[in-house]
């Protein structure tokens, strides 16, 4: 008998937090209220989503990000070009090596995870490997960037050439009609699912006994 795949649940920009040693270095050069409060500083209304799915679905594991992506984005590899934001960017490097050490942390707590999960011999990019991780990222994003519109009230961002991952896009988004068929759902919208992030990386490493899926939702819908 099958076992069935492990649930985990994250929420990378849940926070609109500064640590300590990040207001230290500011001094009074910090990242202005109305900025963190924006979309700009965490994903609006995303943590409540991610709450109240903790609760409901009760998954294997679950984290969220504690400070804000405009300290360090945890949903960007680190040599990414905005894995430091415009305020971080030009901080002294022990300061900017404090902020990895946090990335990293976060990122170890979720792949130590994932490789309890899967074995080494199943981490490979067959196709046919046994789904054993069933990732959803939850997120949200600004129903207006840079004056253009997003078209879509929900986001359904995964890699299409990932059977399981294209199978549980479809579910998901069936699941959604049925409960409000009024929502504009859209497939990698307004990103794409095979871009850089936390679940890019995780399929490089564990191959595709790893599925994983971002949920986006547009702000209007949410509450802070």
């Amino acid at each position: 008998m099958k076992s069935k795949p492990a649930l985990m649940i994250t929420c990378e920009h849940a926070s609109n937090a500064l640590p300590d040693f990040i207001l230290r270095a500011f001094r009074d050069n910090a990242i202005p209220e109305d900025v963190l409060a924006s979309h700009r500083g965490y994903d609006i209304g995303a943590y409540n989503i991610f709450s109240n799915l903790v609760k409901r679905l009760k998954p294997d594991f679950h984290c969220s990000g504690r400070f804000s992506r405009l300290v360090v984005d945890l949903n960007r590899s680190s040599t990414s070009k905005t894995f430091f934001s415009e305020y971080t960017i030009h901080l002294p490097e022990t300061v900017k090596r404090h902020a990895f050490d946090l990335w990293q942390k976060y990122r170890d707590k979720i792949e130590t995870f994932v490789a309890k999960v899967i074995p080494a011999k199943l981490r490979k990019p067959a196709k046919d490997a046994p789904l054993k991780v069933i990732h959803l990222g939850i997120h949200s994003f600004t129903p207006v960037l840079n004056g253009v519109e997003r078209d879509a009230d929900v986001g359904i961002l995964y890699d299409p050439s990932r059977t399981a991952e294209t199978m549980i896009a479809e579910i998901l988004i069936k699941n959604i009609r049925e409960r409000d068929p009024s929502l504009r759902i859209r497939k990698n919208y307004p990103y794409l699912g095979k871009s850089d992030g936390l679940t890019t990386t995780l399929r490089q490493k564990f191959g595709s006994a790893y599925a994983g899926i971002e949920i986006e939702i547009n702000q209007k819908l949410l509450s802070k």
